[in-house]
């Protein structure tokens, strides 16, 4: 028994210490979200829903108001009067200004924060190692949060990797990489946008065969109990307005459709031009006042000079090499020669004797 209870008090102690371990190695919620700037762009989609959803609700509460006159009905009828795809062209139509409105107040905000003197000069010209702790307190104080920003996002991340790396090119190929992510992103924010883009017009022409289905049905099936010209007359009066009746739902898609792609893509030039702001920004405020540390600079200059010495060592290896090549050949040439003179003379006595 005293065993037993010994090998149940081990477990539990060996379970906390892996699950210490494994908490160690987990990143933590600071960590994971430090440069997640993705809320600069993309907006909550449960939220743009539920209020794409009260847009069509006061819409369709306004087009009670066409019911009143005659002269109005038909658009009321519009929506109405059509089925069920007006409904979800309204929609997906209201859910797409929905994201289009919550774009906005995230652009205006990122906006605003350029307009404050983020890296002010009255702190120092030049941003150096000893001075990038007052840089980020100035930042802090501003109050901005720097996950809504894509300036912000940029401006940390170039701080902390030139405190660690203390490189201006490596931390100018940095910004570079992250300018490209960020155009990544803004792109991606409006795949949303785009599929209804597509997909209103695809669900006109739904509704527009489904209405020509129910209108051409209707006429068959009574077809048959027409007895006379006048009835089929009659008949087909009723089929072809219910053909016009079918075609307004491609009508009100293609409006739809229309009044959606036009703020998109303005609305996407806008965050693309805030995009190339944030670039110059960085070249012209960041960059360009970084300073890197003196001993970096004088290591460099040692490596530099090291390897100047080096090659001129070798150069000098080299011309000892060729010199002595030189010699060399002169001797042999030296050699070549006092053997052709032995054996001239060895042929002149041989004639002689």
């Amino acid at each position: 028994m005293a065993k037993q209870t010994k090998m149940r008090t081990k477990v539990p102690e060996k379970a906390k210490k892996r699950a210490a371990q494994v908490n160690m190695m987990q990143r933590s919620s600071d960590e994971m979200g430090k440069f997640d700037n993705t809320s600069a762009t993309s907006v909550s989609m449960a939220i743009t829903a539920l209020m794409g959803l009260g847009f069509e609700v006061a819409l369709y509460i306004f087009l009670l108001i066409f019911q009143v006159s005659d002269s109005t009905k038909i658009i009321h009828d519009y929506f109405y009067e059509r089925g069920w795809v007006p409904y979800l062209l309204t929609y997906l139509a209201c859910w797409s200004f929905a994201i289009l409105y919550f774009k906005r107040k995230k652009l205006k905000n990122q906006e605003n924060v350029m307009q404050f003197k983020l890296l002010p000069e009255d702190i120092s010209v030049d941003i150096r190692e000893d001075n990038m702790a007052q840089f980020y307190a100035h930042i802090k104080r501003l109050g901005f949060d720097q996950r809504e920003s894509f300036l912000l996002t940029r401006i940390f991340r170039g701080l902390e990797h030139f405190s660690v790396r203390k490189n201006h090119t490596e931390t100018a190929d940095m910004l570079k990489s992250q300018s490209e992510i960020d155009a990544t992103m803004v792109d991606s924010s409006y795949v949303l946008i785009k599929v209804f883009i597509w997909a209103i017009p695809i669900l006109g022409f739904i509704g527009t065969v489904l209405g020509i289905s129910e209108a051409v049905a209707s006429f068959g099936g009574e077809m048959g109990a027409a007895a006379d010209i006048e009835k089929i007359k009659e008949q087909l009066g009723q089929v072809t307005g219910g053909l016009s009746e079918a075609f307004d739902t491609t009508l009100i898609s293609l409006i739809f459709s229309l009044c959606v792609m036009f703020p998109t893509s303005v609305m996407q030039k806008n965050e693309e031009d805030l995009l190339n702001k944030v670039d110059e920004y960085c070249n012209e405020y960041f960059l360009k006042r970084l300073r890197e540390p003196q001993n970096s600079g004088a290591a460099s200059f040692n490596a530099s000079g090291d390897s100047i010495a080096r090659i001129e060592h070798l150069q000098a290896y080299l011309l000892q090499l060729q010199e002595s090549q030189t010699v060399v050949a002169q001797q042999m040439t030296q050699v070549a020669q006092q053997f052709n003179q032995i054996m001239q003379n060895t042929s002149i006595e041989e004639e002689n004797g």
